[in-house]
């Protein structure tokens, strides 16, 4: 890891290599950590001369982090929690039951429900509610994505080989040379203008394996607005998913 210093604060900072041709790119992770992403032939001495032009803007964001991390208490899925479910956020309501088996997550009048026997209580009562959630996340991403999907790839010329949903980490969205496309099951917590930026995203990688002019030119054909959505992924959601790592 390397470091540089600006003013009485020490910035550190991990460099990724890659094939990217003459830019360099700074990621702020979920955890506030610092990621250069860089050509192979970019010496450090060049990146941290680049990062120290960029320490400010650092700082900033790393604080809007910390700040939106304070503001998010880890849960405990518990009733009377809020979840997001496509930008909006519903209210959890637990239930006991004699029934052996747990019923699956339902979302009915603005709520999610979920019954849990009534023999399992505190942690092991909670890990079961976690389960049920996230089953119904992935249900309900492995319907939704495909949907929008198909919405989108008419305007792009491009139809997916096939589409993968699945946990990516830290990843929304990704597309591989031979025309699979995955996506992060957690997008589905985010506003359908997100989802579908996401989406867009990967679709244009369809015609464009790279971050290019080109490509952006063609993801701002079809969502003219894409630089507030990737904002709002970089500094909302990524944090939103933590509810359900």
């Amino acid at each position: 890891m390397e470091q540089i210093t600006y003013g009485n604060k020490k910035i550190k900072f991990n460099i990724k290599r890659g094939r990217r041709k003459k830019t360099v790119a700074l990621q702020i992770q979920p955890n506030s950590t610092v990621v250069v992403l860089s050509p192979y032939f970019l010496d450090k001495g060049k990146i941290k001369e680049i990062v120290q032009k960029r320490a400010r803007w650092i700082i900033q964001k790393q604080e809007k982090i910390k700040k939106l991390n304070a503001e998010m208490p880890k849960k405990e899925f518990v009733s009377g929690e809020s979840f997001p479910y496509i930008g909006r956020e519903y209210r959890l309501k637990v239930k006991k039951s004699k029934d052996e088996k747990s019923r699956p997550c339902k979302l009915m009048s603005s709520r999610f429900y979920i019954e849990v026997n009534n023999k399992f209580s505190g942690r092991s009562a909670s890990k079961i509610v976690k389960e049920k959630i996230v089953e119904w996340y992935i249900e309900r991403a492995k319907e939704k994505i495909p949907e929008r999907v198909k919405m989108y790839y008419g305007l792009t010329g491009r139809k997916p080989k096939k589409i993968i949903i699945k946990n990516q980490g830290k990843r929304w969205g990704s597309c591989s040379h031979s025309g699979v496309l995955r996506f992060n099951w957690k997008v589905i917590i985010a506003p359908i203008s997100v989802l579908d930026y996401v989406i867009v995203h990967e679709l244009c990688h369809l015609i464009h394996q790279n971050h290019s002019h080109d490509f952006w030119h063609k993801v701002g054909s079809i969502i003219p607005d894409y630089k507030k959505k990737r904002e709002w992924l970089k500094e909302k959601s990524a944090l939103s998913a933590q509810l359900l790592s």
